[in-house]
């Protein structure tokens, strides 16, 4: 009897302990915005080239920034697009040429290291198609 009160106390101390050591789920604002299209528009497969747009918060481009981005397909099994940049903004504009490898549904991702350091990220979904078909691209919001 003794052992199974010890283990509900032990247990109680261990459920309270864990509510008081609780981090904060929330997210940081956005420290600038990131725009993205493609020339041309729609993307079509192969040779392409993304159009991203940085702002600052209060609108003013954001010049020297350094750019990750990912392309994946929505389905499994190919190998993810990578491109990098690093500064080269023109009154907030990064031209970064890409080569889409394959049409259909795919999401690019967009992390940008700002000149103070801080992050921004945002991820858009486009349709590359084989040109004949004009669809447009969707914007998912921020990660």
């Amino acid at each position: 009897m003794h052992k199974y009160i010890l283990l509900f106390s032990v247990g109680m101390l261990l459920l309270v302990g864990s509510g008081c050591a609780r981090e904060s789920q929330q997210e940081s604002p956005e420290s600038a915005q990131i725009n993205l299209t493609t020339v041309p528009y729609p993307p079509i497969l192969g040779k392409s080239r993304l159009v991203i747009q940085i702002t600052d918060n209060e609108g003013i481009a954001v010049n020297d920034a350094e750019l990750d981005i990912k392309g994946d397909m929505t389905h499994a099994g190919m190998v993810p697009i990578l491109a990098q940049t690093v500064g080269g903004g023109e009154d907030g504009f990064y031209n970064v040429p890409i080569e889409w490898e394959m049409g259909g549904d795919w999401v690019v991702s967009v992390r940008a290291t700002l000149p103070d350091g801080t992050t921004a990220r945002r991820q858009f979904e486009l349709r590359v198609t084989m040109g004949d078909d004009a669809t447009c691209g969707q914007d998912l919001g921020d990660e």
